[in-house]
């Protein structure tokens, strides 16, 4: 049958590779989600805003347990709407009757507030984090099938 078809021999070993890369895979992969979450947050840090430092400080990630993907951000409640901005909004007082800070002449019921404009700095740091996936990925194949 070889006389008709030519020689297996390269193909057979394809096949066995192939079956033998699939942990490997696993593991390469798990570790280019890790290190593409670890980035994310590294290039976020640098990217965001600083006033007091606590939205920087508060970045980091979180890599789902079977290591197939990751959520980067920051915890404080406020990273939201930097990264996209606010509308215009009134704040009223929460505990208080009136709203008073250093600086004001008089304590107010309200505050028009004209809102804030993002200021992206997470979507920016993932896709800097990310540019590179398509080589990365490519390395991965060709990593997982070497003896």
């Amino acid at each position: 049958m070889s006389e008709l078809f030519g020689d297996f021999g390269d193909l057979d070993r394809l096949i066995v590779d192939l079956g033998q890369a699939g942990p490997k895979v696993e593991a390469l992969t798990r570790a280019v989600v890790a290190k593409t979450g670890h980035d994310t947050v590294a290039f976020g840090q640098e990217l965001a805003p600083v006033d007091t430092g606590n939205l920087k400080s508060t970045i980091g990630v979180d890599i789902i347990d079977d290591g197939s993907g990751f959520e980067a951000g920051p915890t404080a409640e406020y990273g939201a709407d930097v990264e996209y901005g606010t509308k215009a909004h009134v704040i009223r007082p929460r505990n208080k009757k009136a709203l008073f800070w250093p600086g004001a002449e008089h304590p107010v019921a309200q505050v028009n507030h004209p809102g804030t404009a993002p200021q992206p700095y997470m979507r920016p740091a993932f896709e800097k984090a990310t540019a590179d996936l398509d080589d990365i990925v490519a390395q991965v194949g060709i990593k997982a099938l070497e003896p």
